[in-house]
């Protein structure tokens, strides 16, 4: 009785072990990928895009041969985003420690996703309090308002004054219809720097949880042969 006792008190250390480790691997999946050097600009499924308020005026500023503050402007909120990635490591280790064997359990059984799922309910808001002020003070430190106020200038001075200097009355009123119809001016006056830090911290997290999730998927499918040890045992004995 006792031994039986043992044994499964053993087997329930196991588990909540596993997934612990499974937990941390994904975590340090996302943290350490997303921390690097252009961690978020070169990788096309978490980049931050232009706000979706300003993509018609780089649309235009492209136009006028000022690709390059469209894509300095790019660089500086993807390089806020990166960072922020390391602070962020202790809500995932927090998380972790105090998971129950309940939840193990639930994770050990549930469907591709279930970790990343118990990721988001735990840890979005704590998240998004760690990342929002780094992100802010970011926006300082890598010049993000200074590539925004010119990638602004560039649109406000050089975009009308090279119609106008064309002296052509077709291209000048192509410009101002291009203008009015996409609502520039009206788009980058509204986009307060509270509404970028915003903007750039919901990104950073969904970047964090997608990257979460392509670890959770690996580890699910090929537990055999991408993690050792007492992930392998565990997870071998679920995912059968």
């Amino acid at each position: 009785m006792n031994l039986n006792k043992k044994n499964k008190e053993s087997h329930k250390n196991e588990k909540i072990l596993a997934i612990k480790k499974a937990l941390q691997n994904s975590a340090n999946y996302a943290i350490s990928n997303l921390s690097k050097q252009n961690g978020f600009l070169y990788n096309q499924h978490v980049s931050i895009p232009i706000p979706n308020s300003l993509q018609k005026v780089a649309n235009i500023i492209r136009k006028y041969e000022g690709g390059q503050y469209v894509n300095n402007f790019k660089a500086s909120i993807n390089h806020a985003a990166e960072k922020a990635m390391p602070s962020t490591m202790e809500i995932f280790q927090n998380s972790i420690k105090n998971m129950s064997i309940k939840d193990a359990t639930r994770l050990l059984k549930g469907k591709n996703g279930s970790i990343t799922k118990y990721f988001k309910e735990k840890n979005s808001k704590f998240l998004y309090k760690k990342i929002y002020p780094i992100v802010k003070n970011s926006m300082r430190n890598k010049n993000v308002m200074h590539y925004y106020d010119s990638f602004k200038k560039y649109y406000k001075q050089y975009v009308p004054k090279t119609s106008l200097e064309n002296n052509n009355n077709f291209l000048m009123n192509l410009s101002k219809n291009i203008i009015k119809q996409t609502k520039a001016k009206e788009y980058i006056i509204n986009l307060s720097e509270k509404n970028l830090d915003n903007y750039i911290t919901k990104k950073s997290i969904y970047g964090i949880f997608y990257m979460i999730a392509q670890e959770e998927t690996k580890i699910r499918k090929n537990h055999l042969v991408y993690v050792t040890g007492i992930i392998k045992k565990i997870f071998a004995k679920y995912m059968q």
